[in-house]
């Protein structure tokens, strides 16, 4: 939004000048630019020289909470069937409409409108190379920027580091991290990620001055994240879109910061409570594509039976790795974001055969079969030591899952194979998948959005067919979350 205007000025000179001469045009043009360029500049040199006044004021004590924890940390120890949860069993086929307290949509942010910075000075640049994930990057920083040292984590300290990477123009760097971005197909967070890939690279071993060059670099592309002190350690307070779990974090003005260092988990924490003016957009957890990482599949086949025949998929190590150390946050997160195209063929050539044709009665059970039968069941806490929901691909990398896992992964599986919409059912302790199928009407548990019939599935339940759901939750309300 902020370069707009000046694209449409230019645009209008453009169209103006084109009919007189086309040098003449080009040399006002230019003339123009170098002129608005100036101007960003000395705008964006104010704001900044504002900025680290206030930043050497005495900066402001807060708590630091400890991490929420996952809504769905107790679980059954074992996989759940059918005789052991309903005294009726699927023979029956009671049909029956359950109900749910509230429902929720995934909400993607908008995307941020980076403007490259505007500095019209000339300076020297040295590459670094960034191992991110199985890809070798090269992104160019002024040359002196890795000569600043921060001489300690007080304000006036801070200030002072943050007033010379910005007399230095270090933020001319974000051209290449943001094309990187593109190139990789990164989200927000994943932009976060390879800026403290490339922030370490810069700084290696100093995890202060790190802490702070991040939160730099991404206020200077426009997202909202502070610097932070416990004791004389430094950390990043980011804002994201969504709550992440297990994360401490600090409350401003209702707004929550996460923090990322190494920092206890609670205690009292001090920053800023002024944020800079254009750093205003919260990290985007979502993932509306796959990131393109290496290319290096995993040593690990993921083989099993689907009714008589042997289905082998191979994941994307890298994308494992950075799956790895995605932050545990919201279910919608991981039921909304895109599957690696690889990944997505292959579930698609391995498996479509066997549900063409079918009623989707038999197709949803095939399924339905396959999800409870061909993956071990595992709780989080038993299998890793804590909660950790998967994005699809991690279901065939890891040795077990469990219901959100299953879940997502089900109901992805439904849209991509049999081209029917579905959502998720979240409870206390367990998420179940409901199915619209417009083809008719399938007896059974359901529930109704805007007057469509959702038909129950439950692909965690041994046994479990369409339209079954275990007793101790007909009468309970569920979470709704559209896919």
């Amino acid at each position: 939004m902020r370069c707009n205007g000046y694209r449409a000025t230019i645009l209008f000179i453009g169209m103006v000048l084109v009919s007189i001469n086309s040098v003449q045009a080009q040399d006002v043009i230019e003339r123009y630019r170098q002129q608005k360029q100036q101007e960003m500049a000395n705008y964006k040199d104010s704001i900044h020289d504002e900025f680290v006044r206030y930043l050497e004021h005495l900066w402001t004590e807060y708590q630091l909470f400890e991490g929420e924890l996952s809504p769905r940390s107790i679980k059954p120890e074992e996989q759940p069937q059918v005789d052991t949860v309903s005294q009726e069993g699927d023979t029956l086929k009671i049909d029956r409409q359950i109900p749910y307290s509230e429902m929720t949509e995934a909400h993607r942010l908008e995307p941020v409108d980076f403007v490259s910075p505007a500095s019209v000075a000339t300076v020297h640049k040295r590459n670094y190379t960034v191992l991110f994930y199985g890809r070798e990057l090269s992104i160019a920083l002024p040359e002196k920027v890795a000569e600043i040292q921060l001489s300690g984590t007080r304000e006036r300290q801070v200030a002072r580091y943050w007033k010379q990477l910005n007399e230095n123009h270090a933020d001319q760097c974000v051209v290449g991290l943001d094309q990187c971005r593109r190139n990789l197909y990164l989200s927000d967070w994943g932009l976060f990620d390879l800026i403290r890939h490339f922030a370490a690279s810069v700084y290696p071993n100093q995890v202060d001055q790190q802490a702070v060059f991040v939160v730099y670099l991404l206020d200077a592309l426009h997202y909202d994240a502070r610097v932070g002190r416990m004791d004389d350690r430094l950390v990043m307070l980011v804002n994201t879109g969504s709550k992440l779990y297990d994360i401490p974090y600090v409350e401003i003005d209702t707004v929550r910061y996460y923090a990322f260092g190494d920092i206890p988990r609670k205690g009292r924490l001090h920053t800023y409570d002024r944020q800079l003016k254009s750093a205003d957009h919260p990290i985007d957890m979502h993932l509306a594509y796959s990131p393109r990482l290496g290319g290096a599949l995993s040593s690990r086949t993921f083989g099993c039976t689907f009714h008589g025949c042997c289905v082998a998929i191979r994941v994307n190590q890298p994308l494992m790795d950075f799956y790895a150390r995605y932050p545990q946050t919201e279910l919608s997160v991981y039921a909304t974001a895109a599957m690696e195209e690889a990944f997505a063929a292959a579930i698609e050539r391995e498996m479509r055969p066997f549900v063409e044709g079918q009623s989707p009665e038999k197709a949803l059970n095939m399924l339905l079969e396959f999800m409870q039968k061909d993956f071990e069941y595992q709780t989080d806490k038993k299998q890793f030591g804590c909660e950790k929901n998967f994005f699809c691909e991690e279901n065939f990398y890891y040795a077990a899952n469990d219901c959100e896992d299953r879940a997502v992964l089900f109901a992805r599986m439904v849209r991509l194979l049999l081209g029917y919409d579905a959502v998720l059912l979240e409870y206390p302790d367990h998420v179940v998948t409901a199915v619209h199928v417009p083809e008719g009407k399938i007896r059974g548990y359901h529930i109704d959005i805007k007057g469509d019939r959702y038909i129950v599935c439950d692909p965690t339940c041994l046994g479990a067919t369409v339209g079954h759901l275990g007793r101790k939750y007909r009468n309970k309300s569920s979470k709704i979350i559209k896919l």
